[in-house]
């Protein structure tokens, strides 16, 4: 690992934001137009980092493929509902506000669509600490393809050896591996089935996160 990081990359669902509770709303009253009984979020929670076309297609009892015809319906019910400041993980605000106290470049890279990610951001009020936001359509590719994350390095211009990628699944450890940056397991997420590497971080409460990082000498005290 490098000697200290100057730009934190984050996942947004599962990792800053718990949005499990809004998509089964708007999920589950799909699924009773399909003549469907109610699922518990954690279902949503476990299918959240699969993409859109996967949670609608495992939401409805339908293969993803059927599903396509589905996700636009999803994402329009989706951005009619406001997003709860109770969304985001405990310390999340304070972790962004220490990191930006020490001048460290922050970015969102997720596999929800960029206009989406924006809405949340904006409706808890955490858009103002972040440099740039790529979603799953901004570029050609998305996650697990190393692009989303490679563009944002050439962006914020700092080398990637001075990067962490914060995520809550096996998807995001994958990225970052193609990536070539670091790597750390928010496992207070949604994806607890993950084997983490030697050089991996891991975390279950963000206040720990940050003291940890500055012990360690990660990020200056």
């Amino acid at each position: 690992m490098t000697s200290t990081y100057c730009g934190i990359i984050f996942d947004l669902d599962g990792t800053l934001i718990d949005s499990a509770p809004v998509v089964a709303g708007v999920l589950n009253a799909m699924r009773q137009q399909h003549s469907k009984d109610a699922l518990g979020i954690d279902c949503y929670r476990s299918w959240s980092s699969e993409g859109g076309a996967v949670l609608v297609g495992n939401a409805l009892d339908i293969p993803s493929k059927d599903a396509e015809q589905f996700v636009p319906e999803f994402r329009r019910r989706y951005f009619d509902l406001p997003t709860p400041i109770n969304s985001i993980y405990p310390g999340v605000i304070e972790m962004l506000k220490a990191f930006k106290s020490r001048n460290i470049s922050l970015a969102i890279c997720s596999n929800k669509p960029e206009h989406l990610c924006k809405k949340v951001l904006n409706e808890v009020n955490l858009s103002s600490y972040f440099d740039i936001v790529v979603g799953g359509d901004t570029l050609a590719k998305r996650k697990p393809d190393p692009l989303p994350l490679i563009h944002i390095i050439h962006e914020i211009r700092i080398n990637p050896n001075r990067i962490l990628y914060v995520g809550d699944s096996l998807i995001d450890k994958n990225t970052a591996i193609s990536a070539g940056i670091d790597f750390a397991f928010f496992a207070g997420g949604y994806d607890s089935k993950i084997i983490l590497g030697p050089s991996d971080i891991s975390f279950n409460a963000y206040d720990l996160f940050v003291s940890n990082l500055i012990s360690d000498g990660k990020i200056n005290g």
